[in-house]
């Protein structure tokens, strides 16, 4: 990819447990997470479906989606824009966040007969791509992973986050209407912080309860 051009890598792969165990989905384990980092660093962005395994005993994200550097998209049901439950979830391994965003998992398609709905990252992954894409023609200065953190800071539900949905569905209106979109974006009033299995969370200083 990087020999032909390529700027962006949809990539709807997601390697679970016929391959690995849940404590090696952190980023550095397997081949095609270190290969999405690798991409990453040659100046491509890596974009990954999170997986389909939320509703069955592998439950959490797949490889290369825990790579650091590959932009893990979940799904949302287009129904409610809400978490769908066969989409994995976080974090990796190393209990960083994952997904970093979310996007439509279900599509509605035509057949020979009618219409059939399926389902799956796989079509979210393409969605967050194609995103990302338009933010990066309209500034082309910037690098893959400065696109990476637009994509992120985008989102609607930034600077908040959670395991399922990431920091959201990402908007378009951050970018074409800027002072509209950044007014809404909040300083986080509380910080996360991990130690061994647990999660706590410190509020800041400046937050009002």
């Amino acid at each position: 990819a990087d020999r032909e051009g390529a700027d962006i890598i949809s990539s709807s792969l997601a390697y679970t447990a016929q391959r690995y165990f849940p404590e090696w989905m952190d980023g550095h384990h397997s081949l095609i997470g270190r290969a999405a980092n690798m991409a990453a660093r040659k100046g491509m962005l890596v974009v990954s479906a999170a997986g389909n395994d939320g509703d069955d005993d592998w439950g959490r994200i797949g490889t290369p989606a825990d790579a650091d550097s590959a932009l893990a998209v979940g799904g949302l049901d287009p129904a409610t824009g809400l978490h769908v439950a066969f989409s994995s979830t976080g974090p990796s391994a190393d209990r960083r966040l994952k997904p970093d965003v979310s996007a439509f998992g279900i599509v509605l398609t035509t057949t020979p007969g009618g219409y059939e709905r399926l389902e799956g990252t796989s079509f979210s992954a393409p969605l967050v791509a194609g995103f990302a894409a338009c933010v990066w023609q309209q500034q082309r200065s910037l690098g893959a992973m400065e696109v990476f953190r637009q994509v992120r800071v985008s989102s609607d539900l930034y600077p908040y986050y959670d395991y399922a949905h990431g920091y959201g569905r990402p908007r378009a209106e951050y970018f074409t209407a800027p002072a509209a979109a950044k007014a809404r974006v909040k300083e986080p009033t509380f910080d996360f912080v991990t130690h061994d299995s647990l999660v706590v969370v410190v509020l800041r200083p400046t937050a009002t309860l």
